[in-house]
This record gives structure tokens, C-alpha cells and sequence, in this order.
């Protein structure tokens, strides 16, 4: 995989933790900064450090080429152990368009202090946007992160 140096997307990060807890609610806003590129449906996940969904500069597992050439997230949403209270699969409830954004919440506990999402980029043959296990902070506040795309690898460019 190969990232693109493109700031594509923007993630807003409401984090709230209650003392001495073992969970932290996280309120969500993605941007698509775009000019003319749609997402896919997008996978959200919090997750432990043997978890990826994807690995800059190693080759691109089955389940990321099926969503970054197809946005089938079935495989990576199996991948870190299916839909629940810290795997929000397709937030945006279809595309996400230029300039829309998509706010929700999601909850961590503290054995996946990990953040990572994915979603296909169109229209492309096989680009992504993504972040990879960013660790997610502990202390409340509100955070800004802006993302980068990326090209699977598995397809030729023309």
C-alpha cells in the first residue's frame, strides 16, 4: 500500500472519559474534504495492538483489496470480531459525498486503546482512505485528525 499525500478526510474526535472508568465514549465527526471523490461505506473500529486493518507499505490483505476495490467491509468488520458498542460499520448509512460529514458515537474499553477505519474511494480502481491504530487519547477533550488515502496496490494504475 502506498499513501497518497493528500489530506482527504478529516476525523473530529469528542472524547469523554469517566474517572477511574474502564470505557471511554468517543462522539465521531467525519468530514469528506474532497472536491469530487466518494466514500464508501466506512468501517470504525477500536481495537487491540494485534489487530490491523491495514499496514502502511505491506501488501494489502483479501479483505482490504475486496473493500478498497469493491467497498465490500464484510471482511474487515470480520476481521476485528463483527459490529459492536466499538465497531461502527457504515456510519454515513451509504456514500459519503464531497464536503458531507457524518457524526455518531461509539465506546472503548480499555483493552483497545486502538482507532482505525477504511473506506474505498470513487471513483478509483483500488485507493483508500484510512487510518491506522491511531491511539486514542485519555484525556477528554477534542482532538482533529486529518487523513490520508491510499492505493491498495492490488490493481494497476491507468
Amino acid at each position: 500500500m502506498i499513501p497518497l499525500r493528500a489530506f482527504i478526510f478529516s476525523l473530529l474526535v469528542l472524547l469523554h472519559v469517566a474517572a477511574g472508568a474502564a470505557a471511554a465514549d468517543l462522539t465521531l465527526t467525519l468530514t469528506n474534504l474532497t472536491n469530487g471523490t466518494y466514500f464508501t461505506p466506512l468501517l470504525v473500529s477500536a481495537h487491540d495492538a494485534d489487530t490491523d486493518l491495514f499496514e502502511p507499505g505491506t501488501t494489502a490483505s483479501d479483505a482490504l483489496v475486496a473493500m478498497a476495490e469493491g467497498g465490500n467491509i464484510n471482511g474487515l468488520i470480520a476481521l476485528v470480531g463483527d459490529e459492536d458498542a466499538d465497531t461502527i460499520a457504515n456510519p454515513a448509512d451509504g456514500l459519503l459525498a464531497p464536503g458531507d460529514s457524518v457524526t455518531f458515537s461509539m465506546t472503548t474499553v480499555s483493552d483497545r486503546p486502538l482507532l482505525s477505519l477504511a473506506a474505498m474511494l470513487l471513483p478509483t480502481n483500488d485507493g483508500f482512505v484510512g487510518l491506522d491504530s491511531l491511539t486514542l487519547p485519555t484525556t477528554a477533550g477534542s482532538y482533529h485528525y486529518d487523513l490520508l488515502a491510499y492505493d491498495a496496490g492490488s490493481e494497476a494504475n491507468d
